[in-house]
């Protein structure tokens, strides 16, 4: 799956024709789902309504056997909660819901349980957890990944750290109820080779033949063909979405010919010594011309 880029018009406000225009190109690469307001989407910059409306333009471009999953994660459980039955009114199959962080202190396991407990009894739809330490400044820890997949309302969770050692105890929680999906494009084969059962990945935004062909490459078998696509996506993951973020995510797909455009205030564009840089990563993985 891919978590889309929300794209935005100079002014700061949502481009429609922009966004589903890279919608229409996911589907062409054969992503099985879409997320809408993850991190690479710029999730803490979206207002409600700004939500609704690119799950809405996003379903609209997505068959009904493909995925629409809705970032939904607030500081607040109260507006968790309602952002939950705002992406089912729009369509959405299911919630991914990052830690609240703000007060980080006070985010002791108790209280993440606590706060989990109730999006997931409260959501209308089924509640994907979402381990984001770079955002969110926490780790989910195994056994609160364990205890909250227990849980009947809760499917699975999308693991973003790229922390091997740590992801293969996540998957301990893993059975017929509960999945767990990699976010990390740097370690794919190796979680994936662990047990993940997919992956959700910002460099499949600005690479998604190349990250469809090494998917599919590990599910046939060819685990070294699929380990040589690794070797050769990984720096597109730490260089550009890793260590740049949304500007840089943006910066390659204006640079592969998708629509990235500008980021939403406070974030600035990559500078010209970033876009040389995703420039040149794009180019050794043979996305552009030399």
């Amino acid at each position: 799956m891919v978590p889309a880029a929300s794209c935005f018009t100079a002014t700061g406000d949502l481009d429609r024709a922009a966004f589903q225009s890279n919608i229409d190109a996911y589907v062409g690469h054969g992503v099985d789902g879409v997320l809408v307001a993850g991190s690479s989407g710029e999730s803490a910059l979206l207002d409600d309504e700004d939500r609704r409306q690119l799950l809405t333009w996003a379903r609209a471009r997505l068959s009904d056997g493909q995925w629409l999953l809705a970032g939904v994660g607030s500081e607040s459980t109260r507006q968790t909660i309602s952002r939950a039955h705002d992406a089912k009114a729009a369509g959405a199959n299911a919630a991914l819901v990052i830690s609240p962080h703000y007060f980080l202190k006070r985010m002791t396991e108790p209280a993440l349980l606590a706060h989990f407990r109730a999006v997931a009894d409260a959501s209308p739809l089924p509640v994907l957890l979402y381990n984001m330490p770079a955002y969110a400044h926490l780790v989910l820890s195994p056994a609160f990944v364990h205890e909250m997949a227990q849980h009947e309302n809760v499917i699975g969770m999308k693991d973003s750290a790229g922390n091997i050692p740590v992801f293969t105890q996540y998957l301990e929680s893993q059975g017929p109820t509960f999945r767990v999906l990699t976010g990390s494009g740097a370690t794919v084969v190796p979680a994936l080779a662990a047990g993940a059962s997919g992956a959700i990945l910002a460099i499949a935004l600005y690479a998604g033949p190349l990250v469809r062909e090494m998917v599919t490459a590990f599910r046939a078998g060819d685990v070294d063909g699929a380990t040589v696509l690794q070797a050769r996506l990984a720096p597109l993951a730490t260089d550009i979405a890793g260590a740049m973020g949304p500007a840089g995510i943006k910066a390659a797909l204006d640079l592969v010919g998708l629509h990235g455009g500008p980021p939403r205030r406070p974030l600035l564009a990559a500078s010209a010594d970033e876009v040389a840089i995703v420039r040149a990563r794009l180019e050794t993985a043979g996305l552009l011309p030399a």
